[in-house]
C-alpha cells in the first residue's frame, strides 16, 4: 500500500508552526526565569543592579505631565514641574532634567502611572510591577527577533540572536524600556522582508514615537518609502500612512528641539568621543571596514544602517544602554535580498556592535553575566 502524498504547502505550514512554537517556548522560558530577578526583592527597585530607577521615573513623569501639559515636560525640569503635585510613587531622582524621550513613551507608561497612583503598593512592589512590564516588552522583542532570523537566509544568525538576548535582557532587568521601541524596529524589518513596505513605514513611525534613537531606522524608512511609491501614480500612494509618518516626524523634531537645550546643560549629558582621538580612530577604522564589508557582502540597506549607527556613536550621550540601537543593524542582513556573505557580514556586525558599545558607551553585552553573578551573590 502506497503512503499518501502530503501536499508541500501542508508540510511547510506544519514546519512553520512547529518552529514558531519552539521560539515561543524559548521566549517564555527566558521570561519566567528572569522574572525571578524582580520578584526576589533583593534590590530596592527590583533591578538586577541597585541604583537604576528609570522604570519608576517614567510613570512619575507621566503623572506630572497629565497636570502640567506635554510642552512643559520638555522645557522645564521635573523638579520644577512636580511642585504641588501629589503622587503615591514619587521619586527623588532625575529632578534636574527635562523629559528626554518622544511623546509616545508617555503613552507607553500611562498604564503604570495610573497603577502607581490608584493601586496601594509599596515602592518596591510598584517597582517590581514596572520591571515585569518592561520584561514583557523585552521578550516580545526577543520573540520578534527569533522569528525574523528564522525566516532569513542562514549564516551567523545564532550570533545575532545571542547578542539580542544579552542586550535586551540586561536593558529590561535594569529598568530600561528599549525593548518597546526595538520590537517596532524588528517588526519593520520583518515587514520589509515580507514585501509589505506600508506596514514597515508604520512600524518605523511607531519606533520613532518611542525613542529618538530610532534614527538608526532611517535607512529602513527610506527603502520602505521607495518601495511604496515606485511605479505607482501619485493618487495611488498610501496617503494616510505617508501623512501619518510625516506628522510623527514633525512631532519628534519639535519635542527634541524643545528638550535639547535644557538637557545639554544637565549632568545627564556627556562629552562626545570627538575629544578622544584614540576612540575616534577605533570607531572610524572599524566602522569603515564593516561598512565596506556590508556593502560588498550584503546590500545598501545594511551599509547605510552601519553609517547611521556610526553617526549615533559620535553624537549620542555615552551611557551603556544607548548602544541598544545597534542591534537593528545586523538584523537587517538579508531583509531586502540574500546576502553574498551572510556569515561574515553578520559576525562582523556583531563584533562591530560589541566593540562600539565598549569604546563609546562604556558597556559590554557580556556584562549581563557579570551582573547576574553579582546579583546571585546578594541573594
Amino acid at each position: 500500500m502506497e503512503t499518501p502524498l502530503v501536499p508541500r504547502a501542508t508540510v511547510t505550514g506544519l514546519f512553520a508552526r512547529h518552529t514558531a512554537s519552539r521560539w515561543r517556548l524559548l521566549t517564555l522560558l527566558s521570561l519566567v526565569l528572569l522574572a525571578l530577578v524582580p520578584l526576589s526583592g533583593v534590590t530596592p527597585h527590583g533591578t538586577l543592579q541597585p541604583g537604576y530607577t528609570d522604570h519608576v521615573r517614567h510613570p512619575y513623569v507621566v503623572w506630572v505631565g497629565l497636570h502640567r501639559g506635554i510642552e512643559a515636560l520638555y522645557t522645564a525640569s521635573l523638579g520644577e514641574l512636580r511642585e504641588g503635585i501629589a503622587y503615591r510613587q514619587s521619586l527623588e531622582q532625575w529632578l534636574d532634567v527635562p523629559y528626554v524621550y518622544p511623546p509616545g513613551t508617555l503613552v507607553l507608561f500611562l498604564p503604570l502611572a495610573l497603577v502607581g497612583q490608584w493601586v496601594p503598593l509599596s515602592p518596591q512592589a510598584f517597582a517590581q510591577v514596572c520591571l515585569l512590564y518592561l520584561l514583557v516588552f523585552a521578550h516580545g522583542a526577543l520573540y520578534a527577533v527569533l522569528r525574523l532570523l528564522d525566516g532569513l537566509p542562514a549564516g551567523g544568525r545564532w550570533a545575532v540572536g545571542g547578542l539580542c538576548w544579552l542586550v535586551l535582557m540586561r536593558l529590561a532587568l535594569n529598568g530600561q524600556y528599549d525593548g518597546a521601541w526595538l520590537v517596532c524596529g524588528v517588526l519593520a524589518l520583518g515587514a520589509l522582508a515580507k514585501e509589505r513596505p506600508v506596514t514597515a513605514l508604520r512600524w518605523v513611525a511607531l519606533a520613532a514615537l518611542l525613542h529618538y534613537r530610532a534614527f538608526v531606522l532611517a535607512a529602513v524608512g527610506v527603502v520602505a518609502l521607495a518601495q511604496v511609491v515606485r511605479g505607482k501614480p501619485v493618487r495611488e500612494w498610501p496617503w494616510a500612512t505617508l501623512l501619518g509618518v510625516a506628522a510623527v516626524g514633525v512631532v519628534c523634531v519639535r519635542t527634541f528641539l524643545w528638550m535639547a537645550p535644557l538637557a545639554a546643560q544637565t549632568d545627564a549629558a556627556t562629552p562626545s568621543i570627538l575629544g578622544e582621538p584614540g576612540t575616534v580612530a577605533v570607531v572610524l577604522g572599524l566602522s569603515v571596514a564593516v561598512f565596506a564589508l556590508a556593502g560588498r557582502g550584503a546590500d545598501g540597506l545594511v551599509a547605510a544602517s552601519v553609517g547611521l549607527g556610526t553617526v549615533l556613536a559620535f553624537i549620542d550621550t555615552r551611557h551603556w544602554w544607548h548602544a541598544s540601537a545597534l542591534l537593528l543593524v545586523p538584523l537587517a542582513v538579508g531583509v531586502t535580498r540574500p546576502a553574498r556573505w551572510p556569515t561574515a557580514v553578520r559576525l562582523g556586525l556583531v563584533v562591530w556592535a560589541a566593540v562600539l558599545e565598549m569604546a563609546v558607551w562604556h558597556g559590554s553585552p557580556l556584562w549581563l553575566f557579570r551582573d547576574l553573578n553579582r546579583f546571585l551573590r546578594m541573594v
